[in-house]
């Protein structure tokens, strides 16, 4: 593996500090910047993925899901009158 140099702020420096020491404490290994920054980007990638995952198209209509998504709440506001004449 051959190694880089790379130039970073005081601040991102204390920051990126904080994550290894996070990751130390986890772990109960050393932790150096490689780790961190690897943490960091499968992190990112993970989250990417997620969010890629929640925008995918899922073949039901946006007429259905708005149908669906007001019997839900039609639903809860059933429950919560009932509870609230319960307690009244």
């Amino acid at each position: 593996m051959t190694a880089t140099t790379i130039t970073i702020s005081d601040d991102l420096k204390r920051e990126l500090l904080k994550v290894a020491a996070q990751l130390q404490a986890s772990s109960g290994q050393r932790v150096d910047y490689d780790d961190v920054l690897r943490f960091l980007v499968s992190k990112a990638t993970r989250n990417l993925d997620l969010f890629r995952q929640a925008c995918t198209p899922t073949g039901v209509s946006s007429a259905q899901l708005r149908k669906h998504l007001r019997k839900g709440r039609d639903e809860d506001k059933r429950k919560e009158h009932a509870l609230e004449r319960g307690y009244s």
